[in-house]
């Protein structure tokens, strides 16, 4: 009796075990989901130098930002002149340009954005410098203004030519010789994406998705091989501006992307027939989203070619290796009664984390 009795209670222990680390994994998926969607920003600069004159312009996604910031710019953007003094005077100091080793003078700072139709903050500083040649030395540092990671490609126009520089939190400041531009090399642009994917935690919960419901191999082979074509289709096409549609209305659709795979996981009876075919589809939308991250820096001919390429690249390389590292998580938890468990709690905690997502945006629109 004593034998027969023991497994009996080992087993009830080990439920409560069970449900108990599951009920652990939601909470710790939706905590950080909340705490780090969109965690990096990702502003794009255009930066023009004339004679003795410079002009910076910023473009930043507001949900991107901190709230308060992004509060911020819309009153501004709005009018309200105590918001825009405010805003004003973060600007200049963050953002400080030197021409021949002299300091440049900003002079007006213009705030615009937030409208119906846009969802980005842009920001415009004028300088006047004390000379025409020489280094001209960038410094973007926005603090926390932007975000505590916050991140920029610029795209840096001189008489002699053009340059991209990435600014991060590894360096703030840029410095070119604008009698000898260098162009960009392919492994900024490589970095770039690599790092909007894997700071891009709505697509990554999209793919989390899509891979609960997977069956074998081939079908997640098929899934990221669908994804990846539709999502380098949108994104080439928005970049060369032939498709131009609002963030206001890509973000939401981004968000229920999510919460229409995390429906059908939990709901069809074989989710997995036509995987690939939403996989495709709902690519084409969060490559819209991906082109944000080009769109707005005006690059042509030869710069054009390497920022679609690498950073196409490195979104491949980031999504890559998010799929190497999730599915044998998956797998893990997917042995004995996780089989069935595994893939209902994804799909929940997906389907709750996208809903929060589609209510905000659709309200911050």
């Amino acid at each position: 009796m004593r034998h027969s009795s023991a497994p009996a209670f080992s087993a009830r222990r080990k439920a409560p075990s069970r449900n108990a680390r599951w009920a652990v994994v939601v909470i710790a998926v939706l905590f950080c989901t909340k705490l780090f969607a969109h965690a990096t920003t990702t502003g794009l600069i255009r930066i023009d130098l004339a004679g003795d004159r410079v002009s910076y312009a910023l473009a930043v996604a507001l949900p991107e930002i901190p709230n308060s910031s992004a509060l911020l710019l819309t009153a501004a953007a709005n009018g309200d002149q105590g918001a825009a003094a405010t805003v004003a005077e973060q600007a200049r100091r963050s953002v400080r340009i030197d021409l021949g080793g002299t300091p440049c003078k900003a002079s007006g700072v213009r705030i615009a954005g937030g409208d119906a139709n846009d969802a980005r903050g842009k920001v415009e500083i004028d300088f006047t410098c004390g000379g025409q040649h020489g280094r001209l030395t960038v410094s973007d540092d926005w603090g926390t203004f932007l975000g505590e990671h916050y991140q920029a490609l610029a795209n840096i126009r001189t008489p002699g030519g053009e340059r991209q520089v990435v600014f991060d939190e590894a360096s703030r400041g840029e410095s070119v010789d604008i009698s000898r531009p260098v162009e960009t090399g392919w492994l900024d642009f490589i970095k770039l994406g690599i790092e909007h994917i894997l700071t891009g935690y709505d697509h990554l919960l999209f793919l989390l998705a899509l891979l609960a419901g997977a069956r074998g191999f081939l079908s997640v082979v098929k899934i990221v091989t669908a994804f990846t074509l539709a999502h380098s289709v949108t994104l080439t096409l928005a970049a060369l501006g032939l498709v131009t549609i609002p963030g206001r209305i890509i973000e939401p659709l981004i968000a229920a992307t999510i919460i229409w795979v995390a429906l059908e996981n939990l709901l069809s009876a074989a989710p997995d027939r036509r995987r690939w075919m939403w996989s495709f589809g709902f690519g084409l939308v969060h490559g819209l989203g991906f082109a944000a991250a080009l769109g707005e820096i005006n690059l042509s001919g030869a710069a054009l070619v390497r920022a679609l390429v690498g950073f196409n690249a490195g979104v491949e390389i980031g999504q890559l290796i998010f799929v190497v590292v999730a599915l044998p998580a998956l797998a893990l938890l997917s042995r004995g009664r996780g089989a069935t468990l595994t893939p209902r709690v994804a799909s929940i905690a997906a389907a709750v984390m996208g809903t929060y997502w589609l209510i905000e945006r659709v309200f911050a629109g």
